[in-house]
């Protein structure tokens, strides 16, 4: 019995064998479909076909080709009393999304202004120009940009006034937050900013009405500006003795570039940690002024 269960079992096995060797081969081609050569039409007119089957490679087939070089040119369709062909689009036109958009053109600035210039006044181009806003302190600012300069400041009487009118102060004074008083050795200083208007030759005021720590009781002066050679802006502190003080001017770029005025300069650099990169300079009242980015 176990004889006969084993050439049973020889048998089958040797049956399986040839029905895989029978089986059509394929070449892989990589992509697990079989090569076309290989492909077999089940279809009855497949057996009626004796030529290969022909297959475009190209954009054109021959028999596209042919048709293209018979084509009629306008000469003939006139000849023949046809309209000439309508003109080929050479080009793609412009999407929407591609075409220029309007573009709005700088508006050139015109005016007065407050130009920049190093310790020796007025010569060759300006350093910058005051800001017509204040900065994160609540100071006025040196800026090289000219589309955010001060325009048409206007000065009468000792006063000087700001038409933006910052945080409602349209008065460029000054704030002294220390002692007001100034020297030629004297490292106290005030910061220009908007204030509320001082009488003309007035020693500081308190007053709580100023930009920079604005609600805070601090000394602040208004009407000290007047004008020198070449519309130089000189602001003349007063000292609480009522005399003038000599005055310098600088921007310090360790205060957001605001400007300080000083009796000295020199004193004020080696006082205060964030004021040794302070940059003397010299303001100059601009009557024509034209920015044009």
């Amino acid at each position: 019995m176990v004889h006969s269960l084993l050439k049973s079992l020889f048998l089958y096995s040797t049956l399986a064998l040839s029905v895989v060797l029978a089986a059509p081969t394929h070449q892989d081609t990589g992509r697990g479909v079989a090569s076309r050569k290989d492909v077999q039409f089940s279809h009855p007119w497949a057996a009626d076909l004796t030529g290969p089957i022909s297959i475009v490679t190209g954009k054109h087939s021959e028999g596209t080709k042919n048709v293209a070089e018979k084509r009629m040119t306008n000469a003939m369709r006139i000849a023949n009393g046809l309209p000439p062909l309508a003109p080929r689009k050479l080009y793609n036109g412009s999407k929407a999304g591609s075409a220029h958009k309007p573009r709005s053109s700088p508006v050139p600035v015109h005016g007065a202004a407050i130009l920049v210039y190093g310790p020796n006044g007025r010569s060759g181009e300006p350093l910058g120009y005051i800001s017509k806003s204040l900065n994160a302190f609540g100071d006025y600012s040196f800026n090289t940009d000219c589309m955010v300069a001060m325009v048409n400041p206007q000065l009468f009487s000792g006063a000087l006034t700001n038409p933006a009118k910052p945080k409602g102060y349209a008065n460029v004074g000054f704030t002294s937050f220390l002692a007001p008083t100034f020297g030629t050795s004297s490292s106290n200083y005030a910061y220009m900013g908007g204030t509320s208007a001082t009488p003309t030759g007035s020693v500081p005021v308190s007053s709580t009405q100023h930009s920079d720590g604005e609600g805070y009781n601090y000394l602040i002066e208004s009407n000290i500006w007047s004008l020198g050679a070449n519309n130089e802006l000189i602001p003349s502190w007063v000292n609480q003795d009522g005399n003038p003080a000599h005055t310098e001017i600088g921007y310090v770029p360790g205060a957001a570039n605001g400007i300080v005025i000083t009796g000295s300069l020199s004193a004020f650099r080696n006082a205060y940690y964030d004021a040794v990169d302070t940059v003397q300079i010299r303001l100059f009242l601009a009557d024509q002024f034209t920015c044009v980015t």
